[in-house]
């Protein structure tokens, strides 16, 4: 049984990874679309009121990116009472600073067990 819920949980793990990596890109993306929106209004030299409410759906959806991204971090500590109520293995893919692509469950290994 305790094998059963490692692999279950190396796998919840790899596939939170992947998800907080989307999120983070789809973030990074928003912002870079909402910096060129009004920049481009500028150089084409377009009144204020055009494009208004393409402004105001793409800032929104921004907006609500980050919310999700707050969402993740709730479940993040969620699945951490989990983790810790059941000892289940606490993993790390080291340095956060490079985060490593991870498997999702394709054959390849799992990020590292830590005790």
């Amino acid at each position: 049984m305790s094998k059963n819920r490692d692999d279950a949980t190396l796998r919840v793990y790899a596939a939170l990874e992947q998800y907080e990596r989307a999120l983070d890109i789809a973030a990074k993306q928003g912002a870079l679309l909402a910096a060129e929106l009004p920049q481009a209004r500028l150089d084409g030299n377009f009144a204020l009121e055009v494009a208004q409410g393409a402004f105001t759906h793409f800032f929104n959806s921004l907006s609500t990116i980050i919310e999700a991204r707050g969402q993740v971090v709730e479940g993040h500590r969620e699945l951490a009472v989990v983790q810790r109520k059941f000892n289940l293995p606490v993993v790390s893919t080291g340095d956060k600073g490079t985060i490593p692509k991870l498997p999702i469950d394709n054959g390849e290994s799992f990020p590292r067990r830590v005790a």
